[in-house]
């Protein structure tokens, strides 16, 4: 059965990358549909997603996700102050229950909430080093006073991008307390204001990379 389940998997993985290449479906559709939410944890779904990433929008959860709606926007500019353009970024966040995963609130095998979580989305900077995502807010983790955020990666010509803040905070989360904030910016973090409105909710994030 399970041998059946895995070619089963792997076809609509296949079909999925197939789609893609032809543009007949968009990364917002494949990553906001409530049925292939079982593949987010699969490496090669996520492979395919981040080899076809593109720049423009991209919504990376279903209409049905518990939580608050909300819009990031980040922009990323090189030492000297020129956008980086055509990067691959990689975001990924906990669920409004503070849980990586669907069924707990984390993966304890190594690396498996960067490697596994549920909401996440590869996408591309424009020509002005910019991206935006549709998704929720993240939570805390569950018994832990430490704040929300959103993990950050990006790439370059297949190279990691170093300089880029590992987390991004938002300033109106109730455990991003002043000694929390300052500890998180002393470490390299990035914290956001809340510029949409209180039912639209907009955080702009500008990383500035250092030489």
């Amino acid at each position: 059965m399970s041998c059946a389940f895995s070619q089963d998997v792997d076809k609509a993985i296949a079909d999925i990358d197939s789609k893609l290449a032809k543009g007949e479906v968009t990364i917002s559709t494949l990553l906001s549909e409530p049925s292939l939410m079982y593949l987010h944890s699969r490496t090669t779904f996520r492979e395919v997603i981040k080899k076809r990433a593109k720049t423009g929008k991209v919504t990376m959860i279903a209409k049905d996700e518990p939580g608050k709606k909300i819009t990031v926007k980040v922009s990323i500019n090189d030492p000297a102050g020129k956008p980086l353009s055509n990067a691959i970024v990689y975001l990924y966040h906990t669920s409004d229950k503070g849980w990586y995963s669907d069924t707990a609130a984390h993966i304890t095998t190594g690396k498996g909430d960067h490697d596994h979580a549920r909401l996440f989305c590869y996408t591309k900077t424009d020509v002005n080093g910019q991206l935006e995502i549709e998704t929720i807010q993240a939570k805390g983790y569950p018994a832990s006073d430490l704040p929300a955020h959103i993990h950050l990666q990006a790439w370059q010509n297949g190279d990691l991008v170093s300089g880029v803040p590992g987390e991004l905070l938002f300033e109106d989360d109730p455990r991003l307390t002043p000694d929390r904030k300052s500890r998180a910016v002393r470490e390299g973090f990035l914290v956001a204001k809340n510029t949409g409105t209180v039912d639209k909710p907009v955080y702009f994030y500008k990383i500035k990379l250092e030489k």
